[in-house]
């Protein structure tokens, strides 16, 4: 152990330039702004002396930063030996944090990638990913661990949560301009974590396809019409481009699924039954969906579906439905 010293700094004596312990990010909390307004601070930072006479702060960044802000000039601090390693200030920090709250995805790299200059792999994963809630991997490990560099935009987003991690490491893999055309498009419009990452991969697939970058695709003169057909609610203009996306990642399915539709009306359907085919068109298996509200308008139905069922129309719609294969699906 080792003891600190109860000192009154200044916050002009303070090296705000050396974030070399910072590993908060993100907006400062207003329920913190207000406490130290209404009560002035509580809990007092922890710093360590330079030799240029100034302070590094080790904890309680966001405390001086919110003093900053309001302009409380002399805050009470408690001061660590300079002889200090900053291994042990860096420690000291982490575990600072992550015993007061939940780092968010941000924060969690910065913990990694600040400690990676110190500890081989093996052991920052087996002690500093526990501590951070996240699982012992060393795939895990990478994918936060390449969240550091990401532009301050998405960063941003990250650490807001306006943005999900899994999203952010299929970012990371992307060219800058390209990630960003994404992060523009995903705080847009409201697309789940899901479909976001659905999206990506279908914009890679008409990338590769048309010889295109992913931010082309998605300035295109159709995405950008859709994106700005602001007369439509936003979840609306969502699912255009998603469906817009997928023709163009496959039209060939998208046209044989139009003639299908364009088929099934000429078959003449009874009302309340559809016809449902196997998944892009491949397979024996057909459905054969049915809604009714009484026994009569079941037996009606069947009965119009026993008709249809020897005429050709119908075999000839289910035969030509192989014309669409798996490789011309992913072609």
């Amino acid at each position: 152990m080792f003891e600190t010293e109860s000192r009154s700094i200044q916050l002009d004596q303070i090296d705000w330039n050396d974030t070399s312990c910072l590993i908060t990010y993100g907006p400062l909390p207003h329920k913190l702004l207000l406490s130290i307004q209404t009560v002035g601070l509580i809990a007092p930072p922890l710093l360590q002396g330079k030799k240029n006479g100034l302070f590094r702060i080790v904890c309680g960044s966001r405390r001086l930063a919110a003093c900053k802000k309001i302009g409380l000039d002399l805050s009470p601090c408690q001061v660590l030996p300079s002889f200090l390693e900053h291994q042990t200030c860096l420690r000291l920090a982490i575990y600072d944090n992550v015993a007061q709250r939940t780092l968010n995805p941000v924060e969690k790299s910065l913990v990694l990638a600040k400690m990676a200059k110190y500890l081989e792999e093996p052991q920052l994963v087996d002690e500093f990913m526990p501590v951070l809630d996240l699982e012992p991997s060393v795939t895990l490990f990478d994918r936060y661990l390449g969240l550091h560099d990401l532009e301050e935009m998405i960063l941003d987003s990250l650490a807001t949560g306006r943005l999900n991690e899994r999203i952010g490491f299929v970012l990371a893999k992307q060219e800058k301009e390209d990630r960003l055309a994404y992060l523009r498009l995903f705080e847009e419009l409201p697309f789940s974590v899901s479909v976001q990452e659905e999206l990506v991969e279908t914009v890679e697939d008409i990338s590769r396809r048309e010889n295109l970058t992913p931010q082309q695709v998605l300035s295109s003169k159709e995405v950008t019409t859709l994106r700005q057909a602001h007369e439509s609610p936003a979840r609306q203009r969502a699912q255009k481009i998603r469906k817009y996306l997928r023709d163009r990642c496959n039209p060939r399915l998208t046209a044989r699924r139009e003639r299908f539709a364009q088929e099934t009306r000429q078959l003449g359907l009874p009302s309340g039954v559809r016809l449902v085919p196997p998944p892009y068109f491949e397979g024996p298996k057909w459905i054969l969906e049915c809604t009714f509200e009484r026994a009569e308008e079941l037996a009606s139905r069947l009965r119009h579906m026993v008709l249809l069922a020897d005429q050709p129309k119908l075999q000839t719609i289910m035969e030509s439905a192989s014309g669409v294969s798996s490789r011309e699906v992913g072609n």
